[in-house]
């Protein structure tokens, strides 16, 4: 059975996430009160499918970011951040660790583990595509590779998030075509989004796009930039 780490001293997250991933085929492996000598112990060899990390398991937001950036250190696959309140300032510094996803505001077990499947099943057919003779995508200078999550530009590895790679790899696979902010989103997240969540992720989609287009305008000598479509979205040429 694959298992999710649940790290969290909420104990009706606990029990709502636990019983809807039994039904779904996940374990969930709690842990509420985390130090590094715990963190060490259920990271070992990532064999947890992904890490849900609830923001109010510490007092404060520093001792938070302490332990999120030494799981990251040590685990490769989703990493995604709960928290009852949204604060942009705190998303800024969650995304720069390198996190999959940061849900807020609206909360409850099924959207929890909705995105963390969604997430679980992307990180696997990524590796599944890349073991299949689809190892490296080769679009103008650019190199991705599927099997490592990387993208080099004229041979050097560029510095991307996990979130930053799949945009540009679904951007890349629809060059010269204009995409909407709910396209990126469904494709880069894979979840239908409700009402509710569609101002949300207009932001998140935009501030994942400004960082990664800041990226690409800082190689030397590239060509490959995203363009704002007014009223449209972004188009990739």
């Amino acid at each position: 059975m694959n298992s999710i780490l649940l790290i969290t001293n909420n104990l009706k997250w606990s029990s709502e996430i636990g019983q809807l991933a039994a039904n779904k085929g996940f374990f969930i492996n709690n842990l509420s009160n985390p130090d590094v000598d715990y963190l060490d112990l259920f990271l070992k060899k990532d064999k947890d499918s992904a890490v849900i990390y609830d923001l109010s398991v510490k007092n404060n937001f520093k001792t938070n970011l302490e332990f999120i950036r030494k799981i990251r250190d040590g685990f490769s696959k989703p990493i995604i951040i709960i928290s009852y309140d949204y604060v942009e300032e705190n998303e800024q510094k969650l995304f720069d660790l390198k996190v999959d996803d940061y849900i807020s505001n609206v909360l409850n077990a099924q959207r929890i583990l909705l995105r963390t499947i969604n997430l679980i099943e992307l990180y696997k057919r990524l590796v599944s595509e890349g073991s299949n003779n689809f190892k490296k995508y080769i679009y103008k200078d650019f190199e991705i590779s599927l099997k490592h999550f990387q993208v080099k530009y004229l041979g050097e590895k560029i510095d991307l998030t996990p979130k930053e790679f799949n945009i540009f790899y679904y951007m890349v696979r629809h060059h010269d075509q204009v995409l909407s902010r709910e396209q990126i989103f469904r494709g880069v997240w894979r979840e239908d989004s409700n009402d509710a969540d569609l101002f949300i992720s207009s932001r998140i989609v935009d501030m994942h796009v400004s960082h990664l287009r800041d990226k690409l305008k800082s190689l030397p000598g590239n060509k490959v930039f995203i363009k704002t479509v007014r009223g449209f979205g972004y188009i990739l040429n």
